[in-house]
């Protein structure tokens, strides 16, 4: 099998997670060989063909408890265009097959996860507005005390009477400024949501779709894959498969300590 120096091809994925991600590796196989793409490591593998040869590789990184990032890359040095598809890539544990995210998948739960935070900002938005639209009023009460002395022909008398009151006043100028800003807040809270939204799609750009790989070019996506579930602390194997050209390449994936 011929061989070929692979630049590195980074895709930047701004990932975050509350707990600490299952650790991923992979094994080398025949054929195969380990390199290290920004401290990740990769196993290349390749496929001579009639008119040249396919080279492949495949980086896992860790991304949450129950899920990891698989970075893709092949290069064509063969006189013909190749076609990589979404679906190419496939993962089977111990157990059954694993849920392989592409694209489609991974923009759908994109969507799903703004249409979850639109939620949430407008009931903040519509809380900041609910508030300031109560900040003019202010409530008062007490309790006032009166007496009286009169003379008359039976002499001196006296009253004396306890009043309770309450009421409502209004500050135009304090409600102008908590609508001001409310105003100010809520907007804050849309740029975030949309700089959100874009970051989370435009992530997702780098994800496998279909692609065409032109003679001498080489191309690079990520799928992620849902993880089995640990048992005891023993570390489970996969066996994720690239079919490309009717062909499969089989690499061997460690999941846990």
């Amino acid at each position: 099998m011929k061989k070929v120096g692979f630049g590195v091809a980074t895709i930047l994925l701004l990932f975050g997670c509350a707990s600490v991600p299952t650790p991923v590796s992979l094994q080398v196989g025949d054929g195969q060989e380990l390199s290290y793409s920004h401290g990740t490591g990769c196993v290349e593998s390749g496929a001579d063909m009639n008119d040249g040869f396919i080279l492949t590789s495949l980086c896992a990184q860790s991304k949450s408890v129950g899920r990891s990032v698989l970075i893709v890359r092949v290069a064509n040095r063969t006189s013909q265009p190749i076609t990589i598809e979404e679906g190419a890539v496939s993962a089977m544990s111990a157990t059954g097959p694993l849920e392989v995210l592409a694209y489609t998948a991974l923009m759908k739960e994109e969507k799903t996860r703004q249409a979850w935070a639109a939620v949430a900002t407008g009931l903040a938005a519509a809380g900041n507005s609910m508030a300031a639209s109560n900040a003019g009023y202010s409530s008062y009460q007490g309790t006032a005390h009166t007496s009286a002395s009169v003379y008359g022909s039976g002499g001196y008398g006296g009253a004396s009477a306890t009043t309770r009151y309450s009421g409502t006043s209004y500050n135009g100028a304090a409600a102008t400024a908590a609508q001001q800003v409310a105003n100010a807040e809520n907007a804050r809270l849309l740029e975030q949501l949309e700089a959100s939204s874009a970051m989370g799609e435009q992530v997702i750009e780098g994800a496998l779709r279909t692609h065409t790989i032109e003679p001498g070019d080489f191309h690079a996506a990520y799928v992620e894959v849902e993880l089995p579930r640990l048992h005891s602390g023993v570390a489970q194997h996969l066996d994720v498969v690239l079919r490309l050209q009717g062909m499969e390449t089989h690499f061997q994936m460690s999941v846990g300590p």
